[in-house]
């Protein structure tokens, strides 16, 4: 919901109407991209949400090892959450062992760490090293995929389903680009999955000869496109070529969906030539960032005498590379009585270009702040009046 007010608060100059199957979105006063040959594209601002161009974004369709995104979501979450860490060595499951498709060979019964595990999945792309994962994390693969289907939920990613972690062929297994643009604005904000995602090869992962595997990512754009740092890449026979791509430059962050293209190189081409349009048409404004102090409002009756205003959450905006400059208006209430609640909204914060409000956040209370006693006030005034 937040994101569909974003779009809509930040509307500016984009054709509107409803984006169903087949539809195109693009800048009425941009020129469209270069032609896709995908099923199914979308480019949003990886930062603002505001989706930028699609074709077919919301047709349901299998996404192979794109799949694994969220996996890698998944772990990261758990790390930052101090639920597993790196170092921790994950037990090799007989039905991890027995998964087919690309894999680093795990045996049952050895150990790997989640650091190995997380390089095979994002580097080699390996169904084992996902299922491993997965039920380590959630005590089953059943229930990780349990996981991945309520984060998706939470995450707004309403017309997808997982039946796996690792995204091999099965039945009720589908997404749409637009929802996988959705996970890739969250996996953006994690810089240990970007960590991964971004690694060209590896040779620390055990080969079970005595030395190492050379694991290379399918991602061929890490080496060709610059400021390419993810997403994620897949291919099955059902699902064509598929691949969630990231790159940022000069702090714009922009994130190509592609589905069912007929070849990698055209998978590859869609990306890239996608990615490349949107740095030429836009930039992204860092507006505010949640938590800063903008401003302080005075509270009657408080045991203080003022709390800050600071913002909600982060606000971007996405402008054409020739827009104006953006000015921001702080308004704030002049004063509030106490008890004020922490979070409790104060004003607001308003982006303008060219004098017209493009985009607004609330200003909340920095801080709780209590009422004051008439004891308080007493023992305040003799320790005022004592100097």
């Amino acid at each position: 919901m937040r994101r569909l007010l974003t779009n809509m608060l930040l509307f500016l100059g984009v054709l509107a109407g409803p984006l169903g199957s087949g539809t195109l979105a693009i800048a009425a006063t941009e020129s469209a991209p270069p032609p896709v040959t995908a099923k199914a594209v979308e480019l949003v601002d990886g930062l603002s949400g505001r989706v930028l161009y699609q074709k077919n974004a919301y047709e349901e369709l299998p996404m192979a090892s794109v799949t694994k995104l969220m996996t890698l979501y998944l772990a990261v979450k758990a790390i930052n959450q101090k639920k597993i860490s790196l170092n921790e060595l994950v037990p090799v499951s007989e039905e991890a062992y027995r998964v087919n498709g690309s894999q680093i060979w795990l045996e049952p019964g050895e150990r790997l760490s989640v650091d190995h595990l997380l390089k095979g999945i994002a580097i080699g792309s390996a169904n084992d090293a996902a299922y491993a994962l997965g039920e380590y994390i959630s005590g089953s693969a059943d229930a990780f995929v349990a996981d991945m289907n309520s984060t998706a939920r939470s995450l707004g990613m309403t017309s997808t389903h997982f039946s796996n972690p690792h995204g091999l062929n099965a039945a009720d297994h589908y997404t749409t680009a637009h929802d996988l643009a959705l996970l890739g604005e969250q996996a953006v904000r994690m810089p240990l999955l970007l960590h991964y995602t971004s690694m060209w090869e590896d040779r620390s992962i055990r080969n079970g000869k005595g030395g190492t595997l050379w694991m290379i990512n399918h991602n061929r754009l890490l080496r060709h496109y610059p400021g390419m740092d993810g997403l994620k890449t897949g291919f099955t026979s059902q699902a064509g070529f598929c691949m969630v791509a990231t790159a940022q430059r000069d702090g714009t962050r922009m994130i190509a969906v592609v589905l069912g293209a007929p070849s990698s190189k055209a998978r590859f081409q869609d990306a890239s030539s996608l990615l490349t349009w949107g740095f030429q048409h836009y930039r992204t404004v860092d507006v505010a960032r949640k938590g800063e102090v903008v401003g302080q409002v005075n509270v009657r009756r408080g045991v203080t005498k003022r709390v800050e205003g600071v913002v909600n959450h982060d606000m971007y905006l996405t402008v054409s590379r020739d827009a104006g400059r953006i000015d921001r208006q702080v308004r704030l209430t002049t004063s509030i009585e106490a008890p004020v609640k922490q979070g409790q909204v104060l004003g607001e914060l308003v982006a303008r270009q060219d004098g017209a409000a493009v985009a607004r956040v609330p200003i909340v209370a920095g801080s709780p702040v209590q009422r004051a006693t008439w004891v308080g006030n007493v023992w305040r005034y003799l320790w005022k009046i004592a100097g």
